[in-house]
């Protein structure tokens, strides 16, 4: 009689994992039952611990007390099932690697185009941060948008010194964050026109995403964004654009 050699915790796992931990005999589960590892080929007949020798099994089967045990022609036909589903597996698995390296080289490309657009333009070309960091922006907005976005802060920000570059790089983000919330709310961009306008008049005015919503809120047609820019434009102090801002807010209602 052949000796029966121990299964290691990690074959267990795969034959479990592999029959979707379900005893191959009567179809119960695991929480409900407990799983054992059972050779199709006994052991007492030459049967090894090859993977494909191996089914999963409950508790009650494997000593042979539940509905049914494997014929010759099951023990045949399991593993066929079994090499055919391990053939199919071992296709996908390289399906998925070589889907995965695509991806990854495709994102590779796309960074490299906005590399290069900033290196026509400024000279200098992205630093691998500045790749990782820009790969995540491509996933968030596209990359016609980054594209876009990075060809609009060359034409604003670059002035040719190298202190432009980082601030033409720092704001593709931003503009495209702009962009899209603009969109969403085609008075987006008009309530950092008026902002700009306090920003240039009074040099410490700082504004939170709140005061944006606030905004948002009053400014519902291009009548009340001309009041809002008209009073940016007049005010002696930020304080009396935001007391009368919460006025009208109020008084429309928005305040409560």
């Amino acid at each position: 009689m052949a000796a029966r050699k121990g299964l290691s915790k990690k074959t267990r796992f795969e034959v479990f994992k592999r029959d979707s931990f379900t005893c191959q005999y009567c179809g119960r589960m695991a929480p409900d039952v407990i799983l054992e590892v059972d050779h199709i080929n006994p052991v007492a007949n030459s049967g090894d611990n090859n993977i494909m020798n191996l089914v999963t099994s409950c508790y009650d089967c494997n000593r042979g007390k539940g509905k049914r045990q494997l014929s010759e022609n099951d023990e045949i036909k399991k593993q066929q099932e079994q090499l055919k589903e391990l053939n199919l597996k071992r296709e996908q698995l390289k399906m998925l690697v070589d889907w995965k390296k695509e991806l990854s080289n495709f994102e590779d490309e796309q960074v490299d185009v906005i590399s290069n657009l900033l290196k026509e333009a400024t000279g200098f070309n992205l630093s691998d941060v500045g790749k990782s960091k820009f790969k995540k922006e491509i996933k968030r907005f596209g990359i016609s948008e980054v594209i876009e976005s990075t060809n609009l802060s060359i034409s604003q920000y670059y002035d040719g010194t190298n202190e432009s570059v980082k601030k033409v790089v720092d704001y593709i983000p931003r503009i495209c964050t702009v962009r899209e919330q603009t969109v969403s709310n085609p008075f987006y961009s008009k309530v950092k026109y008026i902002f700009a306008i306090l920003k240039r008049r009074f040099y410490y005015f700082r504004y939170k995403k709140s005061d944006t919503n606030k905004l948002l809120l009053f400014m519902q047609n291009e009548a009340a964004f001309k009041v809002l820019k008209d009073l940016a434009g007049e005010v002696k102090h930020p304080n009396e654009f935001w007391d009368l801002l919460d006025e009208w807010i109020a008084e429309m209602g928005g305040g409560k």
